[in-house]
């Protein structure tokens, strides 16, 4: 009698698998953080697209006042419902230069809930802020009172988080402390790690450098913020004269 041969199907032992599943891991833990970065630096490409446009309204804005981009202050009895920051806004979107309020919010702000308001001023009205949008925390912070005249490094906005010390705040920084970005009247956006270090300074109104962002705006210029901002507040905080 002749018996076939038994076939011997070929398989993993454990060690094999064990060794597969370390290199899944291992290439895992390469490939995710780098994938992260990736995610991460594409987002502030579009905070700092969505700062320049900003920008660019506002200045449109001046070219039918008097040269003059959006005061908070003075837009006060204009739109109601709000005020700070909402109000420069708000101005942009009553005029019909930038209605969009996806515009001012970074989907990796940690104080941002992930869904946007559907409007920055109420569609029948047209002289109100909408509720959910004067409710928000925006992520941008805004510099009130300046003309066009002013110099071209003079800021306009910025990501929210920058403190006094020229350093991003842990806490309520739209990208923690690892820096933000600053958008300036001549048009230009520059992410900055922080504006304290040589090389890295702001353009002070006395022409020098320095690291606070109130002494690079006139002294009659104020910095705009929402609750969670660091620098500006509702009601504005004033320029400072160079020391």
């Amino acid at each position: 009698m002749v018996f076939a041969a038994r076939r011997t199907e070929a398989g993993f032992t454990l060690i094999e698998l064990l060794t597969v599943i370390a290199i899944i891991g291992i290439l895992a833990a390469l490939i995710f953080p780098t994938v992260g970065k990736v995610r991460e630096t594409a987002q502030r490409t579009v905070d700092a697209n969505n700062l320049r446009e900003i920008v660019k309204a506002a200045q449109i804005y001046a070219a039918d006042n008097n040269d003059r981009l959006p005061d908070p202050t003075a837009l006060a009895a204009q739109i109601s419902g709000g005020n700070g920051a909402h109000l420069f806004a708000g101005v942009l979107a009553q005029r019909g230069i930038l209605t969009d309020p996806a515009f001012y919010f970074a989907k990796n702000d940690p104080v941002f809930n992930g869904v946007y308001p559907t409007a920055i001023i109420e569609p029948g009205t047209r002289n109100v802020l909408s509720t959910d949008f004067a409710s928000r925390d925006l992520s941008f912070e805004f510099v009130g009172g300046l003309r066009m005249s002013d110099g071209p490094s003079t800021p306009v906005a910025f990501t929210r988080g920058l403190l006094a010390t020229g350093f991003w705040d842990a806490t309520k920084g739209v990208y923690r402390e690892t820096g933000g970005h600053i958008a300036f009247l001549g048009g230009n956006v520059q992410f900055y790690p922080n504006t304290s270090e040589t090389g890295s300074q702001l353009t002070l109104t006395n022409g020098r450098k320095g690291p606070s962002l109130l002494q690079a705006i006139p002294v009659n210029a104020r910095v705009y913020g929402t609750s969670s901002a660091t620098l500006g507040t509702v009601g504005g905080v004033q320029g400072q004269t160079p020391q």
